[in-house]
């Protein structure tokens, strides 16, 4: 090898030797991982939601929920899927990628879900996004009087149904002959028998049972000129929704403002506009007044097939706010930091793992954050290990009970509270670490990159949820839990160097329900309940506020 040879080679060399020694500072892509196609046995139609990371799938109404084979689940090129462990039949042998068919799939392969409630998956790729699958029954209500007139309605939320019978050829209610009725599952065991129940003077009502459930649906047999008054007024803080039935789908309505907190206003009549009027197939409507003033009264006039009710008034709910939730008062007592001005009956809001962490020495995975902020002060929210054992940076709404067995703790989640937000707000960094710690059923999770998660749910508690670690009792965060009013929640696996305002929609089962508490977690992994996550992630949390739209 000549001299220049030589120096060639010692170039290359040097060369990489330099760039081996700069950071790596280049941006992960932005792909978002999506559900492309699903089918599962006994599918009617499937619905991808890409916007809102949902699917809604309908199967045949004979098939078990608890037991349903997906047998195809197409996603985003090169994103992991990874199910909800507690909702599949064998979580160590579901794939942890998409596949076109589950007939070319090993064996051992076992894709069988427990669909009862929505099931979460999350796609890895760069990001996390979880998207939630349903899978409901394509149930074909079938309602036959004789002397029937027009579409019975039906209220599914409520479980009951109205029949319209002709006044002429049906005057009597003690003689009602059912021809057909039909409110569940095809193979569904309805009682009483339908057929031998005449006597509607009362509303009757029947169980519908199927799959080891039952349902209770009452029937009423009217006239179709009966004033029936069936509208419901739910009144919030910025808006209120009117539900009620529509014989001919002609709604309309007024209103103005009569008094605010501070004096007496008349205001100018404002109309409805026909895009806040929703008409449904079942014969129903939903009407909503918007853009009100908290604690002020309004009167209104509501007409419907073209009859208008009497005026009537309403006042709408104060705004109701949730201390520091800007994070600026921090409170120390004893080795344990915690997010309040104090501990008083009237400041205590907020609590964390502190006090667990702190029992063998000063740990603080959440400590307040005086120089990295967007104002004041900030949450920081570090996992790390404390004696051994994994602890997520956190905070809830609520209190720290105790320590249970060796790694776990008793809480006591949420605090009282009244008011309907639409939505959480506020700002946050997180560094995702690298998963280092896991337990079961997640120890698939160890090396990939942890997950913040930050969610707002509204309950009907009467006290707060007792969680307990150490058993596993946590808050069930899925429609099926019926006390759950309201639900939204961010999850994110990738890094935020610089603070980013992020906005977290509130969905609400129904506009009626009025809560009791209101529970706020924040965790810098998201499986930390379960002793899951990175020592690496920390996230901070600042200047957060509930939204009134």
């Amino acid at each position: 090898m000549d001299r220049k040879e030589i120096w060639i080679c010692l170039f290359v060399c040097l060369s990489v030797l330099f760039q081996s020694c700069i950071e790596n500072d280049i941006p992960y892509p932005r792909i978002k991982a999506e559900i492309q196609k699903i089918e599962v046995e006994g599918m009617v139609s499937a619905k991808i939601n890409s916007e809102m990371s949902v699917v809604t799938v309908k199967v045949a109404d004979t098939l078990d929920l608890r037991n349903v084979q997906i047998k195809t689940l197409e996603v985003t090129s090169g994103a992991t899927v990874i199910p909800d462990s507690l909702s599949c039949l064998d979580f160590n042998h579901f794939p942890d990628t998409g596949f076109s068919s589950v007939d070319s799939l090993p064996q051992t392969i076992n894709t069988r879900m427990n669909f009862k409630k929505p099931v979460s998956f999350l796609l890895r790729i760069y990001q996390d996004y979880v998207w939630n699958v349903s899978v409901e029954h394509d149930i074909n209500r079938v309602i036959k009087v004789k002397n029937q007139v027009g579409t019975p309605l039906v209220d599914e939320h409520n479980k009951q149904i109205v029949i319209y019978v002709d006044e002429v050829e049906q005057p009597a209610f003690s003689n009602i002959e059912i021809e057909k009725l039909q409110l569940g599952s095809s193979i569904a065991i309805t009682e009483p028998l339908p057929d031998t129940i005449h006597d509607f003077r009362r509303p009757q009502v029947f169980t519908v049972t199927a799959f080891d459930e039952t349902e209770t649906w009452t029937v009423s047999v009217l006239h179709p000129g009966d004033d029936v008054q069936t509208n419901t007024v739910s009144v919030w803080s910025k808006r209120v929704y009117v539900e009620g039935t529509t014989k001919t789908g002609q709604v309309s309505a007024r209103y103005r403002i009569i008094e605010t907190p501070t004096k007496t206003e008349d205001g100018e009549w404002e109309n409805v506009l026909s895009n806040e009027i929703e008409i449904r197939e079942d014969g129903t409507f939903l009407l909503t007044f918007t853009h009100l003033k908290p604690g002020s009264t309004y009167e209104y006039e509501l007409i419907v097939d073209g009859k208008a009710d009497d005026i009537q008034t309403f006042t709408t709910e104060a705004v109701e706010l949730v201390p520091n939730l800007s994070f600026d008062d921090w409170y120390k007592e004893g080795k344990s930091w915690y997010a309040n001005k104090d501990l008083t009956d009237a400041n205590y809001f907020w609590d964390s793992g502190n006090k667990g962490s702190n029992s063998v020495g000063e740990a603080n995975p959440t400590s307040p954050e005086a120089n990295d902020v967007v104002k004041g002060k900030a949450a920081r929210l570090e996992s790390k290990t404390v004696a051994g054992v994994f602890a997520a940076g956190s905070l809830y709404t609520g209190t720290f009970g105790k320590v249970e067995g060796l790694s776990g703790a008793s809480l006591n989640f949420g605090r009282p509270y009244t008011s309907r937000p639409s939505a959480l707000k506020g700002y946050y960094k997180y560094n995702a670490g690298t998963i280092d710690k896991a337990k079961t059923p997640y120890e698939g999770l160890k090396g990939l990159r942890d997950s913040c998660h930050i969610y707002v749910g509204l309950f009907t508690w009467d006290k707060p949820f007792p969680v307990n670690t150490n058993e596993g009792v946590f808050v069930d965060r899925t429609w099926n839990n019926e006390k759950m009013v309201a639900y939204g929640e961010l999850v994110s696996g990738e890094t935020i160097k610089d603070y980013t305002s992020f906005t977290i929609p509130l969905q609400y089962r129904d506009y009626s329900t009025k809560p009791t508490y209101i529970l706020i977690v924040a965790s810098a992994s998201k499986y930390g309940d379960y002793f899951t996550g990175s020592t690496s992630s920390v996230l901070l949390l600042d200047e957060c506020e509930l939204v009134f739209e």
